[in-house]
């Protein structure tokens, strides 16, 4: 079963999948800014199924769920 049905039968928690996504981003962003590369700097960033401006990056992110469809 590949992961595009997986994804269409719901097996995957959006708000969930957007938060672990994020907090890989910004844990990968620390250690390559102490490299001295800044990989996310004024793009937007592509999380699980959504995407956020470089500033939202940069600000705290807080996993609420979404409105029910």
């Amino acid at each position: 079963m590949g992961s595009t049905c997986l994804v269409s039968l719901g097996v995957f928690n959006s708000a969930l999948m957007n938060d672990a996504v994020y907090k890989f981003k910004r844990y990968e962003d620390a250690s390559l800014n102490y490299t001295g590369v800044s990989k996310h700097s004024d793009k937007d960033v592509g999380l699980y199924d959504t995407v956020i401006s470089s500033k939202e990056f940069g600000a705290q992110f807080v996993n609420q769920p979404s409105a029910a469809r």
